[in-house]
């Protein structure tokens, strides 16, 4: 994937998309499992992920309120850990193309006097 860096958050491994955090290691907490991933989705996307393999992909009420799901990293197969890995990229990529536009659209003109 390209763009990608590997960083910390909140002190822990994780990935980024231009800017945007996309996927990387939960901070422990006592409810998140062992050998867990934390991907950034859209709540509909991890719904969706939720309610078709649980055994899979889960929440704790520390992550709910975020667009994000858990993922069991022993249960997941590498091609389908590589399409949300994907998604999640992509909709990273997005984000980011989304804020240079703002960014743009409310720079100050030069040579306007200001």
């Amino acid at each position: 994937m390209p763009d990608v860096i590997e960083t910390t958050a909140y002190g822990m491994p994780s990935f980024k998309a231009g800017k945007t955090r996309f996927a990387g290691q939960p901070v422990e907490r006592r409810d998140v499992e062992p050998n867990s991933l934390g991907v950034h989705l859209s709540f509909e996307e991890r719904d969706g992920l939720i309610a078709s393999r649980p055994d899979l992909y889960y929440l704790t009420e520390h992550y709910a309120p975020y667009p994000a799901v858990l993922v069991r990293l022993a249960k997941i197969r590498r091609s389908e850990l590589r399409e949300l890995l994907g998604a999640a990229w992509r909709s990273a990529m997005e984000g980011t193309s989304r804020m240079k536009k703002r960014r743009r659209a409310f720079a100050p003109r030069r040579g306007d006097g200001r």
